[in-house]
């Protein structure tokens, strides 16, 4: 058994929305001029019918009002038979049918008229029924004529459909442009879509459709540099990761393979304990990156910039015992992520630590304007080659002058955190004969 059709539904016929405007038109006219007909009919043959009854009864009365009923006085029919017997006694021009008192229509020599049959009572002689008539084919009734107005109903209906299939065509001719534009960039057409006129639903349309293809144009980029994004990244992770784990392999390979001395037994558990840091903190520093990039606003709240900024040094300096001072009295309070402002300063400091060898820092807080809040972290080491400056902010971007065994995250993390909080981070030589990183912030926005 085959399917016809996606999901196994049979095929059906659709008709265009032209079709459908040109049947819809034909349909009205069918409907209104119908009505219009009958109803018109109906009224027009009824007020003749009254009319032609009074104007015979006119006749009638004046008939047989005079002294001889053989002698009306309009040019009418008119037959007078006796009562008794139903002989003709006297007419007057064709002669109508024997019909019994009362109004009939009746066929006379192939034409209609509206007889009225009266008995007259005769003072000498024999009652007479007497029967006048008139011509009755000006009745818009007449039964030969409907075949005129059917004809005429026919004619309208196809002068409406008609009407209405050109004019459907105009209609939606800017709703086909529209079609044969989607169609081809359904086919994988790179033009783009040229907004249509004419009409105000396809106007509508074409514009809603428009929209909806930059935004998807601007997702599917969006998503194309986040999936190069995650691939580089993972490529990077994992070589970072790779060269830690290949010295641990070797180092235990060694430690049970080879029956070491005491102090090569050290020296290698050592080399072990150095790769796990290093992988430690290159796992910790991912994590720090996807939390980051987590951050939502509805997780801001106020930093009191010259307390993170104490805090920050006086751990370092117990950790590290390198003299750090603070500038900080008119930094204020911003709203930001409490725990990346802090993850951005102390990966700043720890920098200047481990990588700059650095024996003193100086760490200052001051705002350009009202909007900004820049902080400066300034050492005294070995600094960084300029044109290395801008390099060393990417992931995994180590520095000429770095110390070995770091993950290459640690900048990258101040950049991340920068761009959250509205800003950027700029490296450049220092005035106490180091490195100089500035990080800016914006004091109460979000990044957008």
């Amino acid at each position: 058994m085959t399917s016809a059709g996606p999901a196994g539904r049979r095929p059906r016929f659709t008709a265009s929305l032209r079709t459908r405007v040109a049947i819809a038109a034909a349909v009205a006219a069918a409907v209104v001029v119908g009505a219009f007909v009958v109803l018109s009919s109906i009224a027009l043959a009824n007020n003749d019918v009254a009319q032609l009854d009074r104007r015979l009864d006119a006749i009638v009365n004046a008939s047989v009002s005079t002294a001889d009923p053989r002698d009306p006085t309009h040019d009418v029919l008119s037959t007078g038979r006796a009562a008794s017997t139903g002989q003709v006694m006297f007419q007057r021009g064709f002669q109508l049918p024997s019909l019994p008192p009362g109004t009939q229509t009746v066929p006379v020599n192939g034409v209609d008229y509206r007889v009225r049959t009266v008995a007259v009572q005769r003072d000498a002689g024999e009652d007479l029924l007497v029967s006048i008539g008139i011509r009755a084919d000006s009745i818009l009734l007449n039964p030969a004529r409907i075949p005129l107005y059917v004809a005429i109903g026919l004619l309208a209906l196809l002068i409406a459909a008609g009407l209405g299939w050109f004019l459907g065509g105009v209609a939606t001719r800017p709703l086909r442009r529209l079609t044969e534009q989607t169609r081809r960039l359904g086919e994988g057409s790179q033009d783009q879509i040229v907004p249509v006129h004419g009409v105000k639903e396809t106007e509508d349309l074409s514009e809603a459709m428009v929209m909806m293809l930059v935004r998807l144009a601007a997702a599917r980029e969006a998503t194309t540099k986040s999936l190069q994004a995650a691939q580089d990244f993972a490529a990077n992770a994992a070589h970072e990761l790779r060269t830690p784990l290949t010295a641990m392999r070797a180092d235990l390979d060694t430690l049970r393979i080879h029956d070491l001395p005491p102090e090569e037994r050290d020296e290698v558990v050592a080399d072990l304990a150095r790769a796990q840091r290093r992988i430690e903190s290159t796992i910790t520093a991912l994590g720090q990156l996807a939390s980051g990039q987590l951050a939502q606003d509805k997780d801001r709240e106020p930093i009191d910039i010259e307390e993170l900024l104490d805090r920050v040094a006086r751990e370092n300096v117990r950790l590290a015992g390198v003299p750090i001072e603070v500038h900080a009295d008119e930094a204020g309070v911003i709203s930001g992520w409490a725990g990346g402002m802090r993850l951005a300063v102390d990966n700043l400091v720890r920098n200047a630590v481990t990588h700059g060898q650095a024996t003193r820092i100086v760490l200052t807080a001051h705002r350009p304007d009202p909007a900004t809040l820049e902080i400066t972290v300034d050492d005294n080491g070995r600094g960084l080659p300029a044109e290395e400056h801008t390099a060393v902010l990417g992931r995994f971007s180590r520095g000429s002058t770095a110390a070995s065994g770091g993950s290459g995250l640690g900048l990258a993390l101040v950049a991340q955190q920068a761009a959250l909080h509205g800003g950027r981070v700029e490296l450049s030589d220092s005035p106490l004969g180091g490195l100089r990183a500035t990080l800016t912030v914006a004091t109460g926005q979000s990044a957008s």
